[in-house]
């Protein structure tokens, strides 16, 4: 198993350049920019996980909560339609008990930096679920991972990312996946 050594990422506070990342803008945009909810949809992938370390950096910077939201997606199978018994329950509960399990993790990551964290988890369309999160917990910011795919891959998959931007009641903070270290 490799392990990495991550570091939170810098957040610039003012375009004048005249504050230090570890130092309060006294004007620009942020001066007046209060962020007290950070919603982190999170899936578990390596983007994901990047995604988070910018949540962190931004809940230490405003000391604000961040919450952990994993969205399970409907399992259907073609019996469904037939009314026929399925397994689908018992597959959404174990994997509802998974995520669980992941966001405790997470969550206990967060904490130990000394970030205020809740977890939630949500069956249904990621997008909807994470735009409706949102109005729900009143969050300011939502900073979510998106892989970057373009072309037909873009086309095939679609993106969540693009979608919880258009359907978000709050402003959203997309992370794109690391592409290169160097």
């Amino acid at each position: 198993m490799k392990t990495e050594n991550k570091t939170s990422p810098d957040i610039i506070t003012d375009k004048q350049g005249g504050h230090s990342k570890d130092e309060p803008a006294k004007s620009g945009v942020a001066a007046g920019l209060r962020l007290q909810t950070i919603l982190a949809p999170v899936d578990f992938s390596a983007c994901s996980e990047h995604a988070l370390d910018h949540a962190m950096a931004f809940a230490t910077r405003f000391q604000a909560q961040v919450i952990l939201l994993h969205v399970i997606e409907s399992v259907v199978y073609p019996e469904n339609y037939l009314n026929l018994p399925t397994v689908q329950d018992g597959v959404q509960a174990s994997l509802a008990e998974a995520a669980r399990a992941r966001l405790d993790d997470q969550a206990k990551r967060l904490a130990d930096s000394g970030i205020q964290v809740k977890t939630m988890t949500r069956l249904g369309r990621p997008f909807a679920e994470i735009a409706d999160a949102a109005r729900e917990c009143a969050a300011d910011l939502i900073i979510l991972g998106t892989h970057g795919y373009t072309g037909l891959k873009h086309v095939l998959l679609g993106s969540t990312a693009e979608r919880v931007v258009r359907h978000a009641p709050c402003p959203v903070l997309t992370v794109r996946a690391r592409e290169h270290e160097s």
